[in-house]
């Protein structure tokens, strides 16, 4: 089944780096996200040996004893640290006495972007040291013991978002990258689609999620095919370029109604829409229409829309090849152009110009032009 473009780049775009917008990454999506994520499984920190994650904790936890394990985000003045970890950041006030030196000690030589875990207490922030831009701004750690799990060497990069790192360098410190707030939410917004796509699939429609498989036969189509060498000399296996053959082989075999979240490969050269790899939502349905297949996808895109987004709206727009051609002069059309080609022929129809006369005479010939709004006054 084919998915229009501009989706298959969506789900592809999920998967590489996008931009830092204007809206803070703690901002409303980001904890949208994560407070979805916790409605559905609040257990974070189960089979874990953290009791919470940082950013759960609020003023309602005030004198609960907690134990909590991240990442140093920042120190300052050897006072208190900020402790990041993938839900939140919280703050951690190092201990000044005596008695708790070698926590201190712990907590001040550890490089930033070190693990730690910390065992302490629940405390309201001194009044007017409040965060109001922290979920958990208005109360702090007040730590009793810590253990430094892995020390940080120097990093070819911070980790934070406004420091400005080239596509190169991220790509070659993959696993840092991943640290970075907008990463996090890439992958856990992928994974909630993914997870509601399989709701609406299997739960709602009678769907089977079947895994087929990877290694295959040689079947040339329109992209060439990536080659996995056997044992036998001479003998080698091809990585599909879709599950297209073995979807129709599980109709033929009376399955109905199947889908996978598959693995592509194509050996093509990297372009916006060209991946070498991808991952593509794969359906195939028994006995169904054109108009079947075009509500199904409707109602599949609006279940698993993420809900800090704009809604989406059924039934889709519609337009015939036809009509494509005629107003946008592709098959493949841009619709938030708007500036569509509009058949003028009749205005020029007893003009005396004679290259449209030309055209005119022809049979199924016309004159067509794009109205570009104020185009006269600017040129």
């Amino acid at each position: 089944m084919t998915f229009p473009s501009w989706l298959s780049q969506l789900c592809r775009g999920l998967s590489r780096p996008i931009r830092r917008t204007t809206q803070p990454i703690w901002g409303s999506l980001y904890r949208s996200l994560v407070q979805s994520s916790q409605r559905r499984n609040p257990e974070f920190s189960s089979f874990a040996v953290r009791t919470n994650t940082c950013g759960e904790l609020r003023s309602s936890h005030l004198g609960q004893e907690v134990t909590l394990c991240g990442w140093i985000q920042y120190r300052r003045q050897n006072t208190f640290l900020v402790l990041r970890d993938f839900h939140g950041l919280v703050q951690v006030v190092i201990p000044q006495d005596e008695s708790a030196a070698s926590v201190r000690k712990i907590l001040c030589e550890a490089p930033v972007e070190s693990v730690v875990q910390v065992s302490g207490t629940v405390i309201s922030r001194p009044a007017g040291q409040e965060n109001p831009k922290m979920p958990t701004g208005e109360i702090e750690i007040k730590v009793k013991t810590a253990e430094l799990l892995n020390a940080c060497k120097k990093l070819p990069f911070e980790i934070k978002d406004f420091m400005k790192k080239t596509e190169a360098l991220r790509l070659q410190y993959r696993y840092l990258d991943l640290r970075s707030f907008q990463m996090q939410y890439n992958l856990r917004l992928r994974s909630q689609m993914v997870m509601k796509m399989r709701e609406y699939l299997c739960n709602l429609h009678g769907f089977v999620d079947i895994e087929t498989p990877t290694l295959f036969k040689r079947t040339p189509g329109g992209a060439k095919e990536f080659l996995v060498p056997s044992r036998e000399p001479g003998k080698f296996y091809s990585l599909p370029q879709s599950p297209q053959q073995f979807k129709q082989l599980l109709m033929v075999g009376g399955l109905d109604r199947y889908f996978q979240v598959a693995r592509c490969y194509r050996d093509e050269g990297s372009r916006p829409d060209r991946q070498p790899e991808f991952t593509q939502i794969d359906i195939e349905m028994s006995f169904v229409d054109q108009t079947g297949i075009q509500s199904l996808i409707e109602g599949l895109l609006q279940y698993s829309w993420p809900n800090d987004k704009d809604p989406v709206v059924v039934p889709f727009p519609t337009v015939t090849f036809t009509e494509a051609l005629a107003t946008y002069g592709t098959d493949k059309p841009d619709t938030r152009f708007g500036m569509k080609i509009i058949d003028i022929s009749d205005v020029f129809r007893n003009t005396e110009i004679g290259f449209l006369q030309d055209a005119l005479s022809k049979p199924h010939g016309t004159v067509k032009a794009i109205c570009i709004p104020e185009g006269a006054a600017r040129h």
